[in-house]
């Protein structure tokens, strides 16, 4: 209104409360309201996101285990960044949990034992599932030193071999990457629930990737006489191409703006509310090599920042009522 634009179709602003726990809100805008003919959410990074991964989430699960407890993480899309592991107590193991943990990149660690038990506390780095690299995982780092301190464990060999610290998916048979970035594997949770250990397996798949091919790749992979992961569900990657009129026209609002033509449109792992609305993708207002700390303790936007942001969303608005 202040620079005087004329409207030649609605401008709607939809307001979600349920993005990080399964869209449900979206679900019902959908039921309830009309399909968008364009649009875009300010949830992830400028200069602009034309395509985000596939999300397949799955559960391991323990067969035998001499653990006594387990418990870490508290949501399954960020990296577990602390634990504690309780497990039987055996000559001189504290000793050499001790000498290996000292090798990790955790933040700190504590290994207590007492009445038979040892109990082993980790601290690692927290991180959003899409970039479990940026993070160090505590129940990783922990079963990693139970195998090089000599605790020998179904269960232990099982997450090492299957799930473990790379990231990569590949103890699953799902390495990949395509010219749009990586597939990247999380273990977010782990808990003991009637002795039987579970973990949380949340994995971002390439968008070029399709459902039954991921199926395929790793179907063989997902039991053995050690323990077992079971698929909950794998959701459709999200892409525009690069010259499509509605990246175009997000991209040219951001550029006009900051000047900045050397950052280019992006694919991401991060799911945002794109993926259940139509013809609408992720803009800003993240901008390039600044870290956010996002998913993490002191998360922030700089106030100029945002400032700037506005006179993006004002233009990329004007140039989505021109297509």
């Amino acid at each position: 209104r202040d620079f005087g634009v004329k409207l030649n179709k609605r401008v709607r602003l939809i307001m979600g409360c349920n993005e990080e726990t399964g869209s449900k809100c979206m679900e019902h805008y959908n039921e309830v309201a009309e399909e968008l003919s364009c649009g875009f959410t300010p949830d992830a990074n400028f200069p602009c996101i034309h395509g985000e991964k596939g999300l397949l989430q799955m559960m391991a699960y323990s067969k035998n285990t001499k653990i006594i407890s387990a418990d870490g993480g508290f949501v399954f899309n960020a990296v577990c960044d602390s634990s504690t592991i309780v497990v039987p107590a055996e000559e001189g193991l504290k000793e050499r949990l001790e000498a290996v943990l000292a090798e990790t990149k955790l933040q700190e660690y504590k290994v207590t034992e007492e009445k038979g038990q040892i109990s082993i506390y980790a601290k690692g780095v927290p991180a959003h599932a899409s970039t479990p690299t940026l993070g160090v995982n505590a129940i990783g780092a922990t079963f990693e030193c139970l195998a090089k301190a000599g605790f020998k464990d179904d269960f232990v060999e099982f997450y090492n071999t299957h799930i473990g610290t790379s990231c990569d998916g590949e103890g699953i048979g799902l390495k990949f990457a395509d010219e749009y970035g990586e597939l990247t594997l999380c273990n977010g949770m782990i808990k003991t629930e009637n002795d039987v250990i579970s973990c949380t397996i949340d994995i971002r798949v390439p968008v070029t990737l399709k459902s039954d091919e991921v199926r395929r790749m790793c179907e063989g992979r997902l039991e053995d006489e050690n323990g077992r992961i079971e698929i909950l569900g794998i959701g459709d990657a999200l892409f525009f191409p690069r010259e499509s009129p509605l990246v175009n026209a997000l991209y040219k609002a951001y550029t006009d703006v900051t000047g900045d033509t050397e950052n280019k449109p992006m694919v991401i792992g991060g799911g945002t509310y794109a993926k259940s609305l139509k013809n609408i993708i992720a803009f800003g207002p993240e901008k390039p090599g600044i870290d956010y700390r996002i998913h993490s303790a002191d998360e922030f936007i700089l106030v100029s920042g945002m400032e700037e942001a506005v006179l993006v969303y004002m233009e990329a608005i004007k140039n989505l009522l021109a297509i």
